[in-house]
């Protein structure tokens, strides 16, 4: 008996060491998650954004561009712990909500506990939030106005046509728009969409280093050696000579990307660009947006900030072009066929019938076949997530580079057959032309990559 009492009190002290062994390891593995969700917070915000996206980094690609609310929530609130709070301001915003005509929205509920989901975005210093119904919403395209006065329903229709307006494009993994090659030069990563996803164009990457394929193919930022020369640009661009130029095509692109890091989007021009031959203004019925030269463009983009040094403005890169198609698709607003195959739906092409307001204020009507372009924003059968024209109207030109005569252009326009030239499309043209009355070829869609911590 006694013998078998010393076995049963052996057994049971071997029972409580392992009891007591398995926690420790659980509590030590707990602490370690928490160190972890620790250094998130006490890391630099420029690492911050790509640490919060490694948290859904098992997911697919499309889930890591356009992760669940609650994961947006988080990335965030995370990064507002870093924004520079003299520059802007931090809005609670819903994530999305139903159609202001009552039907179901087409973006993923964001609700919780019968709650509506709101997360954080910027607003530069010198803008204002829009209060109208439908421009309120992340997924459904979030609208700031400039200056302070408030915009209502009471006072839209004036704000649109006289106040630059820009749409907050959220970009929860910057890694998607960008990398760096084995120089430690940062590259645009830029893509092209068809009906079944999208695809690299022009790079590949191993390793965590991006390699350009061709040298003279589609990338950014690069200078075009066949026209950006000395003796050439004296002509177009004032006080700017070939080094000064890929100096600050380096540099934008470089403070273009930490602000999308630290501020987690950017903003992009709602309406295509107008005042081309004046001052330049992202307004609702503009017509003066064609029929410039790309350095003009270029000088003019950079001007529309104004006497704001809360931000910068400048003409889109390409990857922030395919990043808005993305997030259309992300939202569900488009499918990818929408964007890479047949943009009709939502494009002045060719063959569009459509219904605008011309400059006068007057109801037209665009028929089939008929080569007309209508001024910005002036149908509401070319917006997509509150962004108007990106398909049809007027070709976008971009800072994307294409061999060494071009920079690439963007949508197609008014004169094109929509599923020859998709919203994806990259069209060429010298930066020196200028369009005209058959080739109104130059418009502009500006980037307000906005809110640097750092002002150049």
């Amino acid at each position: 008996m006694k013998k078998n009492s010393r076995k049963v009190l052996i057994v049971t002290w071997i029972l409580v060491v392992i009891v007591i062994l398995v926690v420790c390891v659980v509590v030590v593995m707990k602490n370690n998650q928490w160190f972890g969700r620790e250094e998130v917070t006490k890391t630099a915000n420029g690492g911050k954004a790509d640490m919060l996206a490694d948290t859904y980094e098992d997911a697919t690609e499309n889930k890591k561009s356009n992760p669940d609310a609650e994961t947006k929530k988080k990335i965030m609130e995370e990064l507002s712990k870093g924004w520079d709070y003299s520059k802007v301001t931090a809005v609670e915003v819903k994530i999305s909500s139903n159609n202001t005509d009552g039907s179901e929205s087409n973006v993923v509920n964001s609700e919780k506990n019968g709650e509506t989901e709101t997360m954080k975005i910027p607003v530069p210093v010198g803008y204002t939030a829009s209060q109208i119904e439908g421009e309120n919403t992340v997924d459904g395209g979030f609208v700031i106005y400039e200056g302070s006065e408030s915009v209502t329903s009471d006072n839209k229709e004036t704000a649109q046509k006289e106040r630059n307006q820009w749409v907050w494009v959220p970009v929860y993994n910057p890694s998607d728009m960008y990398g760096v090659d084995s120089n430690g030069k940062m590259c645009g990563k830029l893509y092209n969409f068809d009906s079944n996803g999208r695809t690299n164009d022009n790079w590949s990457e191993k390793e965590g280093k991006i390699n350009i394929t061709s040298k003279t193919g589609d990338r950014e930022p690069d200078l075009l050696s066949s026209y950006d020369k000395d003796d050439y640009l004296s002509r177009y661009l004032s006080e700017t000579d070939k080094e000064q130029l890929g100096k600050e095509l380096k540099n934008t692109f470089e403070k273009t990307i930490e602000s999308i890091k630290k501020y987690g989007g950017f903003y992009i021009g709602r309406y295509e660009t107008g005042g081309l031959n004046g001052t330049a203004k992202v307004v609702k019925g503009d017509t003066d947006i064609s029929s410039q030269t790309w350095y003009t463009m270029y000088e003019k983009c950079k001007a529309l900030k104004g006497e704001n040094r809360n931000v910068e403005t400048s003409m889109i890169w390409g990857c922030q072009w395919d990043r808005t198609l993305q997030w259309l698709v992300d939202t569900k607003t488009k499918e990818y066929k929408d964007v890479g195959l047949d943009s009709i739906d939502w494009g002045n092409f060719l063959n569009k019938k459509l219904t605008y307001t011309d400059e006068n204020g007057s109801t037209k009507t665009k028929n089939q076949g008929s080569k007309v372009w209508i001024p910005s924003g002036s149908s509401e059968a070319t917006k997509a997530n509150n962004i108007y024209d990106m398909a049809g109207n007027i070709w976008d030109r971009t800072l994307e580079a294409y061999g060494t005569d071009y920079r690439r252009n963007r949508g197609g326009c008014y004169y094109n057959i929509n599923d020859c030239i998709p919203a994806d499309y990259r069209g060429s043209i010298s930066p020196d032309y200028s369009g005209g009355p058959s080739y109104s070829n130059g418009g502009i869609r500006v980037s307000c990559s906005t809110l640097r911590s750092t002002v150049s």
